[in-house]
């Protein structure tokens, strides 16, 4: 459908749709393949301006998060649910597509509905992995600090505590969850005032440095893929950058994950001839001598 009158009358309908109660699940299904559909960057985040900017939308879609709550420790909540929500949580990335969405979404809290689902128990969250990948791609998505509310959409994240349930899904997601979760982190600490706020307090910078290392022992049964191993190898690298200005660095050099420069990746960062330099320079800002 590449006609733009036809993919806005498409829109519309499904907008009108989706407030009917009765079809609501089918139509989340339906409006979950158009968005597939939508082939550019461009065509998702017209759709997700149109989404964002009609009527009771996000609140029907709220609707659907907080209709789980109740399940939320329930072993009853079937599969046909949580990807019921999974597809209302699309539509909500999908607006996440446009910027004035992205910024309208955290100004209207929208991640706090979601927090719940981000601090349940290991045991729980293995039968709700997809509610919990949702979720953190939809952070992901509005993680975006490159543009001109970057800045404020950061601060506004920060807000909601998600670098502590970022470091809580590491620490009991599978590997897919720790991977979107760890992409989220290095984006927060890429930023000087996100690696400000992880180096705030002693105790969190403790902890950052402490849930890496410990993904990282876990990459001994569980082979990463590059691209995972380089968001752990920037998150660290970033860390490292703070040792001499913050008075930390036997902290740094304690907890640090040794595995990361002691050639124990080397065929995986072949893959990728980005991480052995970025290995380089952590190795540089790891062995300097501490200022006298």
């Amino acid at each position: 459908m590449s006609n733009p009158s036809e993919r806005c009358y498409r829109t519309e309908q499904l907008i009108m749709n989706l407030r009917e109660s009765s079809i609501r699940e089918a139509v989340l299904i339906e409006l979950n393949n158009f968005i597939i559909e939508q082939s550019t960057e461009a065509m998702r985040m017209d759709l997700g301006f149109h989404l964002w900017n009609s009527e009771l939308t996000l609140t029907i879609l709220l609707q659907e998060v907080v209709a789980v709550y109740p399940k939320l420790l329930d072993p009853t909540l079937t599969m046909t649910e949580c990807t019921r929500l999974c597809n209302a949580l699309n539509v909500i990335q999908c607006m996440a597509s446009h910027p004035d969405a992205r910024i309208g979404l955290l100004k209207a809290n929208i991640p706090y509905f979601l927090n719940p689902f981000l601090r349940i128990s290991e045991n729980v969250m293995r039968p709700l992995r997809f509610v919990t990948l949702s979720i953190l791609n939809l952070i992901s998505a509005l993680a975006k600090f490159d543009e001109s509310y970057g800045q404020e959409i950061l601060l506004l994240l920060l807000d909601t505590q998600v670098v502590p349930l970022c470091m809580h899904c590491i620490l009991h997601g599978d590997q897919l969850i720790r991977k979107v979760a760890t992409l989220i982190l290095m984006k927060i600490l890429m930023q000087e005032k996100g690696l400000k706020y992880c180096c705030a307090l002693p105790a969190r910078f403790l902890l950052v440095i402490q849930v890496l290392h410990q993904l990282v022992d876990t990459f001994t049964s569980e082979i990463p893929c590059s691209q995972q191993l380089k968001y752990v190898v920037q998150c660290c690298l970033s860390l490292s950058r703070v040792a001499w200005v913050g008075g930390v660095y036997d902290t740094v050099r304690t907890n640090f994950p040794k595995q990361l420069i002691d050639n124990t990746f080397g065929i995986i960062t072949r893959d990728d001839p980005e991480i052995p330099n970025m290995l380089h320079q952590l190795v540089l800002n790891l062995t300097r001598q501490p200022p006298q």
